[in-house]
């Protein structure tokens, strides 16, 4: 089925982020001690991403219950809307029917979110702030901070609207609603990330402190928590829409249409492919 699961966990910056903070807590020291004002910094940076975190593992239930609620929102709305016989259906219906599961895959995504939007906007704003002595590290951690609240713009789309539609017109275009939802995705995707920092990288080289470090080392422990927290919420419900969304024949064959590899992309789609920097599908 086509329908995958898109761990962009709460707010953007904490997967973004910490995959720039990924490897060893104990980096070498640099060869040239770094300002105290940088050094002031980088800690700013670890206390937010740490503080998401924490708060990221206490809406591990209400993010669960969000993606339940979803499902079962499709079960009653448009269950089967994505018929099994499109797996024998043409090109332009194939590629109809993957923007919608984009669509609802990215739709699960923003409803998991929900929960952890206060948290979103706390880190977002605190990252806003953080001043390194030179202009280039505080554009990066800007560009961060902006990265980090850009699944707040984006509204989950009347799924089921656009599902009925889509039948309705045979698979053959993309709802209105199918089309605004992505290019939406791409304009604010687009804007926030056409370039994404490497700014972390270095701030983690501004920690050589052993409490530093050891601070760092407990973010990176709270982040792959989080993380397998994540994934293990995405694949199992993303399994449980795609069930709803697109059953199997009776046949027993796959529901859906094959994706291996994927049909052509239609326009909308296309540029938000081209634009997303987080590899959604």
């Amino acid at each position: 089925m086509g329908v995958r699961w898109m761990p962009l966990r709460g707010v953007v910056a904490g997967v973004v982020a910490l995959n720039l903070l990924g490897g060893s807590a104990m980096a070498a020291t640099p060869a040239k001690a770094p300002k105290p004002q940088d050094v002031k910094a980088a800690r700013t940076v670890i206390r937010a991403l740490t503080h998401f975190d924490q708060s990221s593992l206490r809406h591990e239930g209400a993010m669960t219950a969000a993606a339940r609620a979803m499902v079962a929102q499709v079960k009653a709305g448009c269950p089967g809307g994505i018929p099994a016989s499109l797996a024998n259906g043409t090109e332009k219906q194939q590629s109809v029917a993957f923007d919608v599961l984009f669509e609802s895959a990215f739709d699960l995504t923003l409803n998991v979110n929900r929960p952890l939007a206060a948290a979103t906007v706390s880190v977002s704003k605190r990252l806003a702030h953080v001043h390194f002595a030179t202009r280039t590290l505080t554009r990066g951690i800007r560009q961060v901070a902006k990265l980090s609240g850009v699944l707040l713009k984006i509204k989950p789309s009347d799924l089921c609207a656009d599902v009925k539609a889509a039948g309705a017109n045979g698979f053959t275009a993309d709802p209105p609603g199918t089309n605004r939802f992505l290019n939406s995705f791409a304009r604010v995707i687009g804007d926030a990330a056409t370039s994404p920092p490497n700014v972390l990288k270095k701030v983690k080289d501004l920690l050589t402190t052993r409490r530093d470090k050891t601070a760092l080392k407990r973010l990176q422990q709270l982040s792959t928590r989080e993380d397998k927290f994540s994934n293990k919420l995405g694949s199992k419900w993303a399994r449980k829409l795609a069930a709803v969304l697109s059953p199997r024949s009776p046949g027993g064959g796959t529901g859906g249409f094959p994706t291996n590899p994927p049909p052509p992309a239609t326009g909308a789609l296309r540029r938000a492919r081209v634009l997303s920097a987080f590899a959604a599908i």
